[in-house]
């Protein structure tokens, strides 16, 4: 698992492209998250794409706590773009071919009480496979 990110003070849409995900595994992912802090087993919300599975949303509500999987979409393949939108502890995801119309990820809107004040935003990857590495291509990220 990588994950580069900066901070986020409070509400905002975080945007990316993900050009490419080398498949390592079918559970391989790329994709953008808000996540409390970098410790291993911290809160998060993603927006991840897989090479065998599609398109997923997975959620930690709090530190420690089992990851949840809120949605999964088959289908979707890379390149795509990525936004996820924080209101309060309000999080959504929206994907988009072109960067320019975005659709709302039915079933991806949710309270996580677990995430608030200052989150880290950013892209994440990770094989699934400790074995192998995995290699995302990312675009455009914006704040």
């Amino acid at each position: 698992f990588r994950f580069i990110a900066q901070a986020l003070p409070g509400d905002a849409t975080v945007s990316a492209r993900l050009a490419s995900l080398t498949n390592t595994n079918p559970w391989s992912k790329a994709g953008i998250m808000l996540r409390a802090d970098t410790t291993p087993g911290a809160a998060y919300y993603a927006l991840m794409l897989t090479p065998g599975n599609g398109l997923v949303v997975q959620y930690r509500n709090a530190g420690g706590a089992v990851t949840n999987q809120l949605v999964q979409l088959s289908g979707p393949t890379a390149p795509l773009y990525l936004s996820i939108t924080r209101t309060g502890t309000t999080f959504s995801a929206s994907t988009s071919s072109d960067g320019v119309t975005w659709t709302a990820v039915s079933g991806s809107n949710i309270p996580l009480s677990g995430l608030t004040g200052s989150l880290l935003a950013g892209m994440a990857v990770t094989s699934h496979d400790t074995g192998h590495l995995a290699t995302a291509t990312f675009s455009a990220f914006t704040i």
